[in-house]
């Protein structure tokens, strides 16, 4: 069996810089395996939300929104809340408001609500449709704020024709209202999105301003405006201003396609699909010093001794600043394969070593009962890592997954 799965690759060479790379001892539990398109969903995309009583909540590939809750017993219970055929092709991990209702957005440009319909059920809306046409991927997954509004990115159309930051609000009327918030203009970013039309989406800090990246664009006169950048928007008055923060350049990374992430002293850190030092991406960090941006990058993926390749969904923090991601590739298994690249993923951590940080493989992802391909993971008070993969486990129609430290191993 080989599986194969696509994401944007261009595969640069250059010099190899030494990176500190240890296997953890992490012990993966499959807790659901997917076992059909119409009944237990396929293809679990993106990641899952957990909410305050420790459910999970996430969509397939197939449009099927499902939940998975404790037993009580040390087991789970798993339930299709909805079969949405509509919804299929969903563009990352579902939000939630604080109503209970979750908001996903999907390749073909639609973005939908899953509410509780009152009959212990529940129901699906279209809360926009951006019409993407024939190009082929739709908005970036979103982001809600406490008032309920959605944002997120678009990857074509705005005045400039390059894609533009959106808020969508509800009205008065039952309904929703777009506003276009900035129009990329191609060296301030621009749109687009790897091969698997996954797009980054945005996060947004104490005083209501935008962080996010685009995965082209940019103003690196050695990357030709194809690398993508960091930006930041500011709500000036309801007037927003666009900052750029960081154009990448190939060596540092590029082509970012995953959320950021904000630590408590306003450091932003992400990871870049392609580039850096082999090519396979990277792990960044971007700091304000002395009222500069700076970026530097913290891990180069190199795929080699199975360290991962083309990490591709957001990073997480514990609590005394270890780093947590997965990577599309790498991992040493053959029974999947990225672009030229073969692999099916891993999940790793990150920690400081003195002004350096070391890389450990928490799981490297063999494509069979293990699952492959792994989302973005979240973290539970206990240091447990869950996700999903989208392929692997017992039916080949992917899995959700727990990851358990040693209880030696728990903050360190």
């Amino acid at each position: 069996m080989n599986l194969s799965r696509i994401v944007s690759a261009a595969a640069l060479t250059t010099t190899l810089l030494v990176a500190i790379c240890a296997y953890g001892i992490d012990k993966e539990t499959v807790l659901y395996n997917f076992n059909s398109s119409t009944s237990g969903g396929s293809g679990p995309f993106g990641g899952l939300v957990m909410d305050q009583s420790g459910n999970f909540y996430g969509i397939g590939l197939s449009g099927i929104f499902f939940e998975l809750s404790p037993n009580g017993s040390g087991g789970w219970n798993y339930s299709d809340l909805y079969n949405c055929s509509s919804c299929s092709y969903p563009m990352g991990p579902l939000v939630m408001d604080h109503a209970g209702n979750f908001y996903t957005s999907n390749y073909f440009g639609d973005v939908f609500e899953f509410s509780p319909n009152g009959s212990g059920g529940w129901s699906e809306s279209l809360v926009y449709n951006f019409n993407p046409q024939s190009r082929g991927t739709g908005p970036s997954n979103l982001l809600i704020d406490g008032g309920g509004n959605l944002y997120g990115v678009e990857v074509a159309g705005g005045a400039k024709g390059v894609g533009y930051v959106f808020e969508l609000s509800p009205n008065s009327v039952g309904g929703w209202t777009l506003t276009d918030l900035h129009d990329f203009d191609g060296h301030d970013g621009a749109g687009g999105a790897g091969a698997a039309g996954v797009v980054g989406g945005l996060i947004m800090d104490a005083a209501g301003s935008l962080y996010g990246t685009t995965f082209s664009g940019g103003g690196d006169t050695l990357c030709g405006g194809i690398c993508g950048v960091v930006f930041k928007l500011t709500n000036n008055a309801g007037v927003w201003t666009e900052t750029v923060l960081h154009s990448f350049n190939k060596t540092g990374g590029a082509n970012p396609d995953a959320p950021l992430l904000m630590d408590a002293a306003g450091n932003l850190y992400g990871t870049t699909t392609t580039g850096g030092t082999d090519g396979f991406g990277v792990v960044f960090e971007t700091s304000l010093v002395s009222g500069t941006w700076h970026t530097r990058v913290l891990y180069n993926f190199t795929n080699v001794g199975g360290d991962g390749a083309y990490p591709q969904s957001a990073l997480i923090m514990d609590s005394v600043g270890n780093l947590y991601g997965t990577t599309e590739s790498g991992g040493g298994s053959t029974n999947c394969s990225v672009e030229t690249d073969n692999g099916c993923g891993t999940a790793f951590k990150l920690s400081r070593s003195g002004s350096n940080w070391k890389e450990s493989i928490l799981h490297a992802f063999q494509g069979k009962g293990d699952g492959g391909f792994p989302g973005a993971v979240i973290l539970d008070s206990s240091g447990n890592l869950y996700s999903d993969a989208f392929v692997g486990g017992r039916y080949n129609l992917g899995v959700v997954f727990e990851l358990s430290p040693p209880l030696a191993a728990i903050g360190q």
